[in-house]
């Protein structure tokens, strides 16, 4: 069986951040917004990245390990783990501050973790080439275009902000199952283009 070093983000994918971000974001901006449409959530509370970054820093330590995991993440990379593959998580969180609460909300929610590469915001683009990542899963549409630009295939989980029209080499996944699915279908087929399509209702 095809082993493989599997890319996984964190916000969206594993940790099921947004629901918490979102909810205490309203709290601060006295807002009532109840789904992100855009990613970028300066926009969507009318602030400065500056501002928005400033309350991330002083929430820091909640925001992080206030979230659960996304449902069936736990038992999905378990599963994959077990199969052979190799888990490595590119996060677009800073290493730091943000590294050791994220390893700690890891190990809090017993889920596997080796290794973990921080971008601090910077493009995904270059951890997945340098690690050699057979397949990348995301929420994120700019990461999918930019991974997928080098030929590898991405998973994206569906989400409000990341609606359109997928270009080649990324497929939308709507739950772990989903993923696990077409990763397995994806290593029977041997090939890194032609992901097959969802197979998870929404």
């Amino acid at each position: 069986m095809l082993r493989l070093r599997i890319g996984l983000d964190i916000d969206g994918v594993v940790a099921d951040s947004f629901p918490v971000f979102i909810r205490e974001l309203n709290k601060h901006y006295g807002k009532d917004i109840t789904e992100l449409k855009t990613y970028n959530m300066t926009d969507i509370y009318g602030v400065e990245w500056d501002e928005m970054s400033q309350f991330f820093h002083d929430n820091m330590e909640y925001l992080f390990s206030a979230p659960k995991p996304m449902p069936g993440a736990v038992e999905g990379i378990n599963d994959l783990v077990e199969s052979g593959h190799e888990i490595v998580y590119v996060t677009a969180r800073a290493p730091g501050a943000e590294e050791i609460l994220t390893c700690k909300w890891f190990d809090d929610n017993k889920i596997y973790r080796n290794e973990t590469f921080f971008t601090g915001g910077l493009s995904k683009k270059f951890a997945v080439k340098e690690n050699e990542i057979d397949i990348f899963v995301d929420d994120f549409m700019t990461n999918a275009l930019e991974v997928a630009s080098l030929g590898v295939p991405v998973l994206l989980m569906d989400s409000p902000y990341n609606q359109g029209k997928l270009p080649q080499g990324v497929s939308r996944c709507y739950c772990w199952d989903d993923i696990l699915c077409q990763i397995n279908q994806f290593i029977r087929s041997k090939s890194h283009s032609g992901l097959p399509r969802s197979s998870c209702s929404r």
